[in-house]
């Protein structure tokens, strides 16, 4: 049930063919193969959505919805992970805080110190820490990109990029799912 993992994964794929130097006439194709695979893959998840027992449909309907009594237990995760970034207004409760009403250490966030490590963050260092940790994010992308233009050789530039893509593209999902 990763999906995110998939999905990165997709990307960064996605991100070399490109870079690799992908023909026009092969996207095309792909594009012509897809379009059935895609409308095939939607009419299946609405035939599931119907029933309701598919987990990624419950955690996607707990994100657009999650007021609502069918997705508000998936959305708890969610919902403390918002409170907790909240809670650090603009300049955060300090790191390592032990303030008694500090989502962290009231468990609220059950994993801290995974997915949702950007929730922490924001309760400890408010607005400014998760914007400097952004823009460090960006600066690390950005290098690795320059670093990728500067590369001799083909499989270099590869490496590079496709660094730039996984941090990027696992950063940008992580914080949306916090």
């Amino acid at each position: 049930p990763d999906t995110s993992t998939t999905i990165t994964t997709a990307l960064i794929f996605i991100c070399l063919l490109f870079i690799a130097g992908l023909s026009y006439k092969i996207i095309i194709t792909v594009i012509a193969i897809c379009i059935p695979i895609v409308i095939f893959g939607v009419s299946y998840l609405l035939k599931i959505a119907e029933t309701g027992s598919d987990y990624r449909y419950g955690r996607i309907m707990s994100w657009l919805y999650p007021t609502d009594p069918r997705w508000s237990e998936k959305a708890a995760q969610q919902q403390n992970s918002i409170m907790a970034i909240g809670s650090g207004q603009v300049w955060g409760k300090g790191l390592n805080n032990s303030v008694a009403t500090s989502m962290k250490n009231a468990n609220y966030i059950i994993e801290p110190e995974t997915d949702f490590i950007f929730a922490v963050v924001g309760e400890e260092l408010g607005f400014v820490g998760t914007t400097s940790v952004i823009v460090l994010l960006f600066l690390i992308v950005m290098e690795c990109i320059m670093i990728g233009r500067k590369a001799k050789d083909m499989s270099g530039r590869l490496i590079c990029c496709g660094m730039a893509s996984l941090v990027g593209f696992q950063s940008f999902i992580n914080i949306c799912v916090a």
